[in-house]
């Protein structure tokens, strides 16, 4: 009878390194994330304000096809406006939006790496990483609810400013993703696990 290979343990160092392409992808990850913001926020402090805004148009489309598709019916859902000379409400509002997204970004990949951190230190279930994760999940929370509230009180008026010069094509709202929150309230429920982690490390610490 042919017994079952064991597999084969994953030595430290592939497991060190592992962990290190780990941190460095959540790094660039985190840059890729930040980069854009900071060159927005530059932007609206030199008046050169690019916002996404929501427009329902309708798109000009006739005729049919060589293959007779023909297009019953298209608008568009936003457009990407870049405008000079919005108030100065509007801009602060909508950098006061990105700044609190970049914000959540960077607390959230901090907490990663610095999990990652402890795995590779071997410390896991260390408190310090309670703390983290529930800085990251009210991050998530909170600055969510800030960054897509501020911003889109700054969209509204945008809209409502430059509709006069534009038909009355913007819509004077914003939509709201509740993923983000979803998020943060995950990584405040993983905080829970955290903690009883830690204690029932702290209870077996000495035994065997």
């Amino acid at each position: 009878m042919q017994r079952d290979t064991p597999p084969t343990p994953v030595s430290k160092g592939m497991e060190r390194g592992i962990l290190i392409l780990l941190m460095s992808a959540a790094a660039v990850i985190g840059l890729a994330l930040l980069l854009p913001a900071v060159r927005q926020l530059v932007l609206i402090a030199n008046d050169e304000t690019s916002v996404s805004l929501l427009t329902f148009t309708d798109l000009p489309a006739s005729g049919t096809t060589d293959a007779g598709a023909t297009i019953s019916s298209a608008t568009f859902e936003s457009s990407w406006v870049v405008a000079t000379g919005l108030s100065d409400a509007a801009r602060w509002l909508l950098g006061l939006g990105v700044l609190f997204g970049a914000l959540t970004a960077a607390v959230t990949i901090a907490a990663v790496v610095f999990f990652l951190l402890l795995l590779m230190w071997r410390r896991p279930f260390h408190r310090a990483l309670i703390t983290a994760t529930q800085i990251a999940g009210a991050a998530l929370l909170i600055g969510s609810i800030l960054s897509v509230g501020l911003g889109g009180l700054g969209r509204m008026m945008a809209a409502d400013e430059l509709n006069p010069i534009a038909g009355d094509v913007f819509v004077v709202g914003f939509t709201f993703d509740p993923t983000v929150l979803l998020a943060g309230i995950g990584v405040l429920a993983l905080s829970i696990v955290f903690s009883y982690g830690v204690k029932l490390q702290s209870d077996t610490k000495g035994l065997v």
